[in-house]
């Protein structure tokens, strides 16, 4: 399959200082399946950038894919929760956070994490859940319309990968419509933490209670 990855430079061979050290996947290089997401990656305000593709066969690598109907959004924040600092407000949520790392986070050695990308909502998405904010209801609402990111764990695969081209992505015409996404999937998110609780509702005491995984 073909994988994009959006920066300041083409990257023909990716190298071990471009790992990113404090994602919620985990620490690697982060492509995306969407050539469109990469693009808006690659650049920012007034900056242009751009996407280089490379190929990867997925079946010569132990895969752990979060998207999986094998997997929960429980998994999803618990390996966020042990990547990422998490601002636990309440000794109620640092209990949270334990528990979603002891319980729910995957374990075993990947090569390559498949998941939700953990960009500036999905943050709060983690933060707000283990806080008590967020019901799992709407946690999983927002995983199911979140964009997936492919991190590459082991740093020796960044020389199997082969450089498929580059592409040259203007700030000026995909900028606009980066913070254009980024301002509606944030009033979305909003719009769910502050509607009115529903019959059934679930947050993070009564997962817990009930022994989620």
């Amino acid at each position: 399959m073909v994988l994009y990855h959006g920066s300041k430079k083409i990257i023909e061979r990716p190298t071990t200082d471009m790992i990113s050290y404090a994602c919620g996947l985990g620490q690697g290089f982060y492509l995306t399946p969407e050539e469109s997401k990469a693009a808006e990656y690659a650049v920012s305000y007034k900056q242009d950038g751009y996407v280089s593709a490379y190929n990867i066969d997925l079946d010569k690598y132990s895969v752990l894919d979060l998207t999986s109907e094998e997997y929960s959004p429980l998994n999803w924040v618990g390996m966020f929760a042990a990547n990422r600092s998490i601002d636990a407000t309440s000794i109620e949520a640092l209990s949270a956070k334990r528990y979603l790392i002891d319980n729910c986070a995957p374990v075993g050695r990947y090569d390559i994490v498949i998941g939700c990308r953990c960009d500036g909502i999905f943050t709060r998405v983690a933060t707000d859940f283990i806080n008590g904010k967020l019901s799992y209801r709407n946690l999983c609402r927002m995983l199911n319309v979140g964009e997936t990111q492919y991190a590459i764990l082991r740093d020796t695969i960044l020389d199997e990968l082969e450089f498929a081209g580059s592409s040259f992505v203007s700030s000026a015409e995909v900028y606009p419509k980066k913070d254009m996404s980024y301002a509606k999937k944030l009033d979305g998110y909003n719009k769910r933490l502050n509607a009115p609780l529903r019959n059934g509702d679930m947050y993070i005491s009564e997962v817990m209670k009930e022994g989620m995984r």
